[in-house]
């Protein structure tokens, strides 16, 4: 495990020198935006009208968000949850909507949203970098193929299809992503499906100020959302974000180092990640990685989340300026992992007998002081294995067979 962390580190030393994503040798196409001059962050971006996305060259205008009359709320009883919601297995994977967790039936666009129920085409090749320059920004409808490059704030993207890949692998695709979000950006992303085609390193790449993540549909990538620590920007890059509702899958190892997690971060803060679904491999790295070799991870809650997979399933990992493992620098100074809160997780053992081929939480009693965990311990509430409702507050699971941890 000490030599796979040593060339994480390796590996996002340089993505950090990836300050902007490469533009397109056909030339970079340009939105049209709600407004024609920057603006401050709003609260919300509903009002705005949506952008429609030329292929290339100069902008296009704006056109109207579709009118959509809500249906009125249903007085029919709720039908009974099946058994195979409780009992997990493979049936629960395949139906995960009908058990009430976001999957492929219920994340990526509700078409409802656009005209004609389709979107529109924006037809070029994937390895272009489209840049999203204007405050206010709204996306909305369009099958977009090509990288979304977010440098203004308050940028919506919904209901829509992109797909993107960098044309690179292996480290050289370190910092690509299907959206990322530029040092100074915000973007509110909902009801987006991203298809990272094997060639790039996330789906969403934060390095912003803010970001809220809806109902998305990630897959093909290397991880799922990274939160980076742009020093040279400012101290709180990829902080402040919320990832809800959203089903993340399917990921490449031919991109970054090769090692998967729903997400990650080497520092971040003010974060909440809620009731979305990791189906990770037991070949992957994790579901979620909080670790702190840029900075500070503070702050951050993860709740109400279905998840299976992963070496671990769970690194919440203070090894700065070490972990303590023999021969390595104790964590004591340095940045820290604190304030890191689980609660009402549910871990599936569909893809490994301990959820990940190890176990659910990384922790090394023997490292001294904070034994692989975070630096304040671990905060835990009320998770539990699905298939046998064994409690996971105080460890790793146990039980005939099982040696986890």
């Amino acid at each position: 495990m000490r030599g796979r962390a040593a060339t994480r580190l390796a590996s996002r030393s340089r993505a950090a020198r990836v300050t902007a994503l490469l533009v397109a040798a056909i030339g970079t196409a340009m939105f049209a935006t709600a407004c024609s001059k920057s603006a401050p962050a709003a609260t919300s971006a509903q009002a705005s009208p949506a952008v429609t996305v030329p292929a290339a060259g100069p902008s296009s205008p704006a056109t109207a968000e579709p009118s959509v009359t809500p249906a009125p709320p249903s007085t029919a009883p709720a039908a009974p949850v099946p058994g195979y919601c409780r009992r997990g297995g493979a049936k629960l994977w395949a139906n995960l909507a009908g058990c009430g967790w976001p999957g492929p039936a219920n994340t990526g666009p509700d078409r409802s949203q656009c005209p004609g129920r389709r979107l529109a085409s924006t037809a070029g090749p994937r390895t272009r970098t489209i840049r999203i320059t204007a405050a206010n920004t709204v996306i909305s409808c369009q099958d977009i193929q090509g990288m979304l490059d977010i440098e203004a704030r308050n940028v919506t993207v919904r209901n829509s299809v992109i797909v993107a890949n960098s044309g690179k692998t292996g480290e050289a695709a370190n910092g690509t992503a299907g959206i990322k979000v530029e040092d100074g950006a915000s973007a509110v992303i909902d009801h987006v499906t991203i298809n990272g085609d094997e060639g790039v390193h996330a789906c969403v790449w934060h390095q912003g100020t803010s970001l809220v993540v809806r109902a998305v549909n990630c897959y093909g990538s290397n991880d799922g959302i990274f939160s980076w620590a742009d020093h040279g920007y400012s101290r709180t890059t990829g902080d402040h974000f919320v990832i809800s509702d959203s089903y993340f899958h399917d990921f490449t190892d031919k991109t970054s180092n090769g090692h998967s997690d729903g997400y990650q971060t080497e520092g971040a803060s003010a974060g909440l990640i809620q009731h979305n679904t990791y189906e990770m491999t037991a070949g992957a790295d994790s579901a979620i990685a909080l670790w702190d070799s840029l900075r500070d991870s503070r702050g951050i809650s993860v709740k109400d989340n279905l998840i299976t997979g992963g070496g671990f399933a769970i690194y919440a990992e203070d090894y700065s300026p070490g972990d303590g493992a023999p021969g390595d620098p104790r964590a004591v100074g340095g940045y820290s992992v604190s304030d890191i809160r689980f609660t009402g997780n549910v871990f599936s053992t569909y893809a490994a007998g301990c959820v990940g081929k190890f176990g659910v939480w990384f922790d090394r009693p023997g490292w001294p002081p904070y034994g692989g965990g975070p630096t304040d311990g671990w905060l835990r509430h009320g998770n539990r294995v699905l298939e046998t409702g064994q409690n996971l507050d105080h460890g790793n699971p146990s039980g005939p067979g099982l040696s986890c941890g």
